[in-house]
């Protein structure tokens, strides 16, 4: 037998092995972590858009000496509130591509799909070690055992890389959140407040006049809502969008290269 053989020998058995390995157990949990805060993260972004659209529909009225004076905190909270809809929007679409990941990855699993592959390269291996079979027949065969090893690995790759990734960028994510939580705090309690002055709380002046303080502090914190949201948008495009496009890439130049 020559090194060739030896080495496709050796693929064939490779191949043989991964068709009995489970990858349910190994890759589930990460999955399931990774979907797990990937809600976290649109729950907090559903409530911040809640409480943006409470105050959207606040105006506050200031009449210091007579002088009117009207306050819109929806103008302040527009950019914010739209960049969160978009950020919703990514969330959802992460959590069906999690979803979606989970399903292929238990379908990967199943115990019919992992005998036709066990079968598939047992009955290769035999082809390729017999002289009668032809040469193009046996390669035909050697690289469709590969390519359904690959993409039986696939999804548990990906998850792992994934996975991986958004472990190693958990601190930078948990300020951002952090970040949007303050901002929904600062924008509910300002809520809370425009509704005591609309009520006739805020009888004395210098309470009304507090008020645009207050509505340029929650400027402020929904300046820093936005830089938040767009690094969490950064990064789950990276980790969802990107990561899984470059990785599919990776693996077809590698199938596109394969001399056998």
């Amino acid at each position: 037998m020559t090194n060739r053989q030896k080495a496709m020998t050796a693929v064939f058995f490779l191949c043989i092995v991964l068709a009995c390995v489970p990858m349910q157990h190994g890759v589930g949990p990460q999955l399931s972590d990774m979907l797990k805060v990937t809600l976290t993260v649109y729950a907090m972004a559903r409530g911040l858009n809640a409480v943006i659209s409470v105050a959207q529909g606040t105006e506050m009225s200031i009449e210091p000496m007579g002088v009117g004076l009207t306050l819109t905190p929806g103008e302040v909270l527009d950019p914010l509130n739209d960049l969160i809809e978009q950020f919703s929007l990514v969330l959802l679409l992460a959590s069906a591509s999690i979803g979606v990941q989970q399903i292929v990855l238990l379908l990967g699993d199943n115990w019919v799909i992992r005998l036709f592959m066990l079968m598939l390269a047992v009955s290769s291996l035999l082809a390729y070690l017999l002289p009668a079979v032809p040469p193009k027949a046996k390669l035909l065969l050697l690289r469709l055992v590969i390519v359904l090893t690959v993409l039986r690995l696939l999804i548990p790759g990906l998850a792992l890389l994934s996975h991986q990734t958004q472990q190693w960028l958990q601190t930078e994510r948990q300020a951002a959140v952090s970040v949007l939580a303050s901002t929904q705090s600062s924008v509910d309690e300002f809520n809370s407040e425009s509704q005591q002055q609309s009520s006739g709380w805020f009888s004395d002046l210098r309470d009304r006049l507090d008020i645009q303080a207050r509505l340029e502090k929650v400027q402020q914190r929904a300046e820093q809502g936005v830089e938040a949201a767009v690094y969490l948008l950064a990064e789950f495009l990276l980790i969802m969008v990107l990561l899984p496009l470059l990785f599919a890439w990776l693996l077809l130049r590698l199938l596109s290269r394969l001399r056998l």
